[in-house]
């Protein structure tokens, strides 16, 4: 399926036809491919970006820093205000960072440290596909869905099609995986 094709079902799905609606199906789209493109094979999608020099326990935060899912692989985030209380403790700020004035704070004997990021599907307009398009196009529709209820303020229905979404996705990612495992692809049956 490509991007007009998910556009044009997205849009039949929802069945509206007010100009603010059918405005936000790219939005939609790409709110939904960046979700998506997460909740599938997310280890293998992880990838880290060059150390950010630390001085002082302190770097100032990247411009992508929101789009990060990790600091250093595995540090637990810490509220500011107990960052704040735990600073005369050093052993207390081992393997924990926080985020506050702009910058990220981690221990202060730390000279650099790196952060993890997703790799997302690529972002597609026309008839172009991507891996996500083309394997899973009815998670990304309903994911999509999901984020047009939001936008309609429908939050019963946005409730349901992420739970719909979700359920898809975690199902086709088990048959994945246990296809991974035994080494070779799906045979499908026809009738």
């Amino acid at each position: 399926m490509n991007a007009d094709e998910l556009r044009a079902a997205l849009s039949a799905y929802m069945k509206r036809t007010d100009p603010e609606t059918i405005a936000n199906e790219p939005t939609a789209l790409e709110l939904s491919r960046l979700l998506v493109g997460v909740t599938f094979f997310p280890h293998e999608s992880e990838t880290v970006v060059p150390s950010l020099a630390i001085v002082d326990g302190e770097a100032p935060l990247p411009d992508d820093f929101g789009r990060a899912v990790a600091v250093a692989k595995d540090f637990a985030y810490t509220a500011p205000r107990v960052w704040r209380s735990l600073q005369g403790n050093a052993r207390e700020l081992a393997g924990r960072f926080t985020v506050y004035g702009g910058a990220l704070h981690v221990h202060p004997a730390l000279t650099e440290v790196s952060l993890v990021y997703n790799r997302q599907p690529e972002a597609i307009v026309g008839t172009a596909s991507n891996w996500l398009s083309e394997l899973y196009p009815q998670v990304w529709l309903h994911a999509a869905r999901a984020e047009q209820y939001r936008f309609i303020e429908d939050t019963e229905g946005a409730m349901q099609a992420d739970g719909y979404w979700r359920g898809l996705a975690q199902e086709l990612a088990a048959v994945a995986e246990v296809t991974r495992q035994a080494g070779g692809l799906i045979r499908m049956k026809s009738r």
